[in-house]
């Protein structure tokens, strides 16, 4: 599991969750999965989110790159 950071957005301002105001996040990339894409078994290649976990409340923020 990686260190909790500040997270700073494209726009120069840093992400502050939406449920607590928390401002350390846990980074994870996830694969985004859609059914056409498993059902031709090719999970591999849907795209891929960057996905920040709030340290305090643990809610997830996606965003798909």
């Amino acid at each position: 599991m990686n260190e909790p950071q500040n997270v700073t957005l494209p726009n120069g301002r840093n992400l502050s969750c939406d449920t607590c105001q928390n401002e350390l996040f846990e980074y994870h990339q996830w694969k985004l999965q859609t059914t056409g894409m498993s059902f031709m078994n090719l999970d591999w290649a849907n795209r891929d989110a960057n996905c920040f976990v709030c340290s305090e409340c643990r809610r997830i923020h996606w965003f798909h790159t």
